[in-house]
């Protein structure tokens, strides 16, 4: 997933007069080490932040059975954190790192479930908005590195990559999950908006991703792998490994597309 965004942005975001070189390839590795410590740090945190929900329903999940310890979690989430920051000013610098803190301090208001959390527990749609709107200024950080253009066509670009996360994050938790006493549990988007709406979601972001591409300047194969991609998963849409496993290979061909 992480050399796929990191490969999407490179595509997107070079400027069309550089040529393709060191200084690329350079690009697209530090963006895959930026993205795979941003990745793991999130994962860490929500395991923290989302601890006793999951005690509650997910007792066997490794953290709640104490396979992997409080302080594991801790060193594994500041590690990342510190491949992080030195990886935004590697290919940042000083200005870069400097850019990026909004970015930061927009995660910090996940973690803390922008200090609303009863009101999100609420509100499943809004707290889904909120959380996903962070891959905005991320991707917006991606291109001014890289040394896009501010234009329209960046502009494309950042909602290209940000249609194309989203559809995965719905893939990732589209089936449904139950509980110790076979309940279906109310945190999968197929839970709470229910199968069709939430399949509709991820099938317009899938084709969106492809549209949005190609106003950023990627080729025609990315609407035809979008449509493609979105017709061959509403062949089978009742099943969940058909659905998100064409998700998931829609992903690096998308990003193959937007890199080419």
């Amino acid at each position: 997933m992480s050399a796929a965004f990191a490969a999407a942005s490179v595509g997107l975001f070079t400027p069309t007069t550089d040529t393709p070189g060191a200084h690329t390839w350079s690009s697209a590795i530090l963006l895959f080490v930026i993205y795979l410590a941003l990745l793991l740090r999130y994962r860490v945190t929500d395991e923290w932040k989302d601890f006793a929900h999951d005690s509650a329903v997910y007792p066997d999940r490794p953290v709640q059975r104490g396979v992997v310890s409080p302080r594991t979690l801790f060193v594994i989430g500041a590690g990342a954190f510190a491949v992080e920051l030195l990886g935004v000013l590697l290919i940042g610098g000083a200005l870069g790192f400097v850019l990026y803190l909004p970015v930061l301090a927009y995660s910090a208001l996940t973690v803390f479930e922008f200090f609303s959390a009863p009101r999100l527990e609420r509100h499943f749609t809004l707290s889904f908005v909120l959380h996903e709107a962070i891959y905005l200024p991320l991707f917006l950080w991606v291109a001014v590195v890289l040394g896009a253009a501010p234009d329209w066509r960046t502009a494309a670009g950042v909602l290209a990559c940000t249609a194309l996360f989203v559809s995965v994050e719905l893939a990732r938790k589209f089936s449904p999950r139950f509980d110790t006493e076979g309940r279906v549990v109310l945190d999968t988007y197929s839970a709470v908006w229910g199968r069709g709406r939430t399949l509709g979601a991820m099938v317009v972001l899938v084709v969106l991703s492809g549209v949005l591409a190609t106003t950023a300047g990627a080729g025609l194969a990315s609407p035809v792998i979008a449509v493609v991609a979105a017709a061959v998963a509403l062949a089978r849409p009742a099943s969940d490994r058909w659905v998100t496993t064409v998700v998931a290979i829609h992903l690096p061909l998308q990003a193959a597309a937007m890199l080419s």
